[in-house]
């Protein structure tokens, strides 16, 4: 886990940057964190997140508007989720570009509905700027506020890792046994009837116990 936290801290800038420009707040926080760390400026990761949400949701905003008739806008506009978004748009134009980045799952449908809009591009790029830089400003500090908590949770999952391996390789061993009984257990048992029987074959000497000595 060490690993994975040294990893991100090495390339945190690109992760947050492309993060950020595809998906999601979690990149945000980790740009956040980073900062908690000092192993990069808070400031610097704000501006990533920033430049990453902004530039992101412009270029779908910008590839729906001119390139309308692309089989991928095409399939984004058959799904349901699509439909609700561009309800949305119709009804709260400016609201929904500042709002659409929270709305899980309503990300890209709601920019390709913005690039079929009416909406103008110079009044995206104005609301998108706030937006952006609000989004960016609340998740890079939630990452930064909770990085002592987010610290002790890799902690606590290296020690787990640790247990969780234990008890992954106790199962391991019982299923290779139980399946190994099954394969050649019945072998075994066959093979051990049948010395006892050549032991108690005719002419071989009884044993006291037997039940016909009785």
């Amino acid at each position: 886990m060490y690993e994975i936290l040294s990893l991100i801290g090495q390339f945190g800038p690109i992760i947050v940057l492309a993060g950020t420009f595809f998906e999601g707040e979690v990149f945000a926080i980790i740009g956040g964190f980073l900062a908690y760390r000092g192993s990069y400026p808070f400031e610097m990761m704000i501006a990533l997140a920033f430049a990453g949400s902004f530039v992101g949701d412009l270029s779908v905003f910008l590839f729906a508007r001119f390139s309308s008739n692309h089989r991928w806008v095409a399939r984004w506009r058959s799904r349901r989720k699509f439909a609700k978004a561009l309800e949305l748009v119709e009804r709260y134009q400016a609201y929904f570009v500042i709002v659409n980045r929270y709305i899980y799952g309503l990300r890209m449908p709601g920019l390709i509905a913005l690039g079929l809009s009416r909406i103008s591009i110079t009044r995206f790029v104005l609301l998108n700027l706030f937006g952006a830089a609000l989004w960016a400003g609340i998740f890079t500090t939630v990452g930064y506020v909770f990085g002592y908590s987010i610290g002790s949770v890799f902690a606590h999952l290296q020690v787990m890792e640790r247990g969780v391996g234990i008890v992954l390789i106790v199962i391991a061993v019982a299923l290779a046994g139980w399946f190994a009984w099954r394969q050649w257990g019945p072998v075994f048992m066959r093979r051990a009837r049948n010395r006892r029987g050549e032991r108690l074959a005719p002419g071989s000497k009884r044993r006291p116990t037997d039940p016909d000595l009785r």
